[in-house]
């Protein structure tokens, strides 16, 4: 009778290059493109989340760099921004309004001052515009990298329940 402890490094190779076969070519590609070795990987659904979490982890990483760049990347920062450009501009803001009622607010009253005909309006209102844009930009980029987070976290979610049995 043998022991586990007695399997041979062929052996072992032998299983680990089994496993690794199970994986279509494009996850393997997609593995290697993450630097992640695909022989190390066991099945499709842990190369998936292996690829989930990387990606989310790279987003992430192109985030932090953005915001060290000077852009600021949080709820709050932008909440602030949004709020003084609305006073600005002349929006009143609730403490019941979210990020997008604000810009959809200050687009609406910016627009008004591009159709007012008056020069001075439509410069001010030009400016605005940019701002306007680069809190609405700076938004998405919070959304879609907290909704990769979130999709990455479903995935090791299920993936733990396939593992469990439940």
């Amino acid at each position: 009778m043998s022991s586990i402890s007695s399997i041979s490094h062929s052996q072992a190779a032998a299983v680990s290059t089994y496993k690794s076969d199970e994986l279509s070519a494009s996850t393997k590609q997609q593995l290697e493109a993450l630097g992640i070795d695909p022989s190390t990987v066991t099945s499709e659904a842990q190369a998936q989340i292996l690829i989930a979490q990387a990606q989310a982890a790279r987003h992430q990483n192109n985030s932090g760099y953005q915001e060290k760049q000077g852009g600021n990347s949080s709820e709050q920062e932008l909440m602030s921004e949004a709020k003084e450009l609305a006073s600005t501009v002349g929006v009143t803001v609730s403490s019941t309004d979210t990020l997008d009622d604000i810009i959809d607010n200050i687009s609406v009253e910016i627009q008004k001052m591009l159709n007012s005909g008056d020069k001075s309006k439509i410069e001010a209102a030009q400016g605005y515009q940019t701002q306007l844009a680069s809190i609405s930009d700076r938004a998405d980029s919070i959304q879609s990298t907290q909704q990769n987070i979130f999709n990455t976290m479903d995935m090791i979610s299920v993936s733990n329940k396939y593992a469990l049995g439940l």
